[in-house]
């Protein structure tokens, strides 16, 4: 009777450690996934962006940009969805960061961040549909004023994102190195990626050379904060499993 019991116990026990083995793995999964959102970001943004091909610079002549967005019409339209896919997975990336930064006691400037990422992908979307929106129908009208005023102000937006997703970066990685939660070479890497984007929107007032839209500084400043925000899914996506291993021990 009392090793019936017994066993009935055991089982019970055992029946019980494997439910939370199950919860933790899936909470864990769960967690990896969120993270790679920043990922999808950055790969679907980038397709977006380069669909069309390599994107006109300030100094080209209208006739040429106009040539672009007709001949590459269909790219650019199905960059829009693309577009909004990138949008999709930047904004749950941003609840991700907050929560994973939230519940390891790093708090500090997470609203900041936030408002910064908000900020910024609000305005890259505004770009990229200004030149999506154009490409539609109003190209092939021939209106030279008009396709000058929807590119250049689509510009624009893009070149102004860079001081939110700034403000992102700056943000995360205060959290991060004031708290000890990221490692210090990514933090340094967000302190020398923030720089280098914004002295690259600098193109905001320049109309040709290398500072120019659409030039190798202006494409260029973006690359370091990107390989920041892929860095920042990895360690979060690690930092999950380590969680989680943790936790087992624990128990």
């Amino acid at each position: 009777m009392v090793s019936g019991k017994r066993e009935r116990g055991a089982r019970g026990t055992q029946l019980v450690a494997t439910e939370t083995e199950v919860t933790e793995m899936s909470d864990t999964t769960r967690r990896r996934l969120d993270a790679a959102t920043g990922i999808a970001f950055v790969v679907l943004m980038t397709v977006a962006l380069f669909l069309p091909g390599q994107p006109p610079k300030a100094e080209d002549p209208i006739e040429k940009i106009t040539a672009i967005l007709i001949d590459e019409r269909s790219a650019f339209l199905v960059g829009s969805y693309i577009t909004g896919l990138g949008a999709m997975a930047y904004l749950w990336f941003l609840g991700s960061v907050r929560d994973y930064l939230r519940a390891r006691g790093a708090g500090e400037l997470t609203a900041a961040a936030s408002a910064g990422g908000v900020f910024a992908i609000t305005l890259l979307v505004l770009g990229m549909m200004m030149f999506n929106g154009v490409a539609f129908v109003a190209a092939r009208l021939g209106d030279p004023a008009l396709v000058r005023a929807f590119t250049d102000t689509g510009n624009i937006a893009i070149e102004m994102s860079k001081f939110g997703f700034g403000v992102f970066m700056l943000a995360v990685s205060r959290s991060g190195a004031s708290s000890g939660l990221l490692p210090r070479w990514l933090v340094r890497l967000g302190a020398v990626s923030v720089p280098f984007m914004l002295a690259s929107a600098v193109s905001l007032f320049m109309d040709r050379g290398i500072f120019q839209f659409g030039g190798v500084i202006d494409i260029g400043g973006g690359v370091p904060a990107q390989v920041w925000i892929v860095a920042l899914s990895v360690v979060m996506m690690r930092k999950s499993e380590g969680r989680r291993a943790f936790s087992t021990l624990t128990v």
